[in-house]
């Protein structure tokens, strides 16, 4: 008979497998749907951090760090000249360019905060163009303060390093506080703020939209998972379907 046929040692390892097959491509769909969950989770929190009040960072804080992932409110007076730019970013529409980094010395202190002022042009990186992004007077910014941006523990990690025969790196991969604070002159603080946008202020600097947020590829991720799944699901069945209707 067919049926014993099915239940025969050969038959059991194509459903052990076939089975195994599905509960993997299903489970990671479902890993998937999770971490969906999960992004959705941050953005949300976010979305929360923009509705708050912000904090007014002085520099006699006593846990400055502690403040990362909160919105917080800083005054001073920018130090213009010791400006960088973050290399590899890109604009809310996808066009290739750089954010401009600019300490900030608050006021009434010796202290300095850095501040990511938003995205420029790729052409603009250069410190004689960043001249023209110079602010001589005091300002008052509204930003999310970060933590510090550290190189992994891997030799593949980019290296910041200054160009040939420059005495500073001009351009950065990443906001590694610590390693910037060689070449500034003024303490900083160990965190550094995202600017958010000001209503009045020029078009560039550009900082990024703080509500534009995506979900990742994740739900994407999780259709294709199950799709794979019901394939293999029909496909095994379709090849029972035949086992059954073969010459008994």
């Amino acid at each position: 008979m067919t049926t014993p046929r099915l239940l025969s040692p050969g038959w059991i390892g194509k459903h052990a497998f076939a089975l195994l097959i599905f509960a993997t491509l299903v489970g990671l769909g479902f890993w998937q749907l999770a971490r969906l969950g999960e992004r959705r989770a941050v953005n949300a929190e976010r979305l929360a951090i923009l509705d708050q009040n912000p904090t007014t960072l002085t520099g006699q804080e006593a846990s400055p760090a502690a403040l990362a992932g909160r919105k917080v409110r800083l005054s001073g007076a920018y130090l213009n000249d010791e400006s960088v730019v973050l290399r590899g970013q890109k604009s809310d529409s996808g066009v290739d360019g750089v954010h401009l980094v600019t300490p900030l010395r608050l006021a009434g202190g010796d202290t300095a905060v850095l501040v990511d002022r938003g995205w420029l042009p790729a052409n603009q990186r250069d410190p004689a163009a960043l001249a023209a992004y110079a602010v001589p007077r005091e300002v008052t910014v509204e930003g999310i303060a970060r933590a510090p941006q550290v190189r992994p523990a891997s030799p593949l990690a980019p290296i910041d390093v200054p160009m040939p025969g420059a005495s500073r790196i001009e351009a950065w991969v990443r906001v590694d506080v610590a390693a910037i604070q060689r070449q500034v002159s003024a303490p900083l603080l160990p965190l550094f703020v995202e600017a958010l946008p000001a209503e009045g202020a020029p078009p560039l600097p550009r900082p990024a939209d703080p509500r534009r947020l995506d979900e990742g590829p994740h739900l994407g991720y999780a259709l294709q998972w199950f799709t794979f799944a019901a394939i293999i699901a029909v496909g095994y069945a379709a090849l029972i379907r035949q086992e059954l209707r073969g010459p008994r």
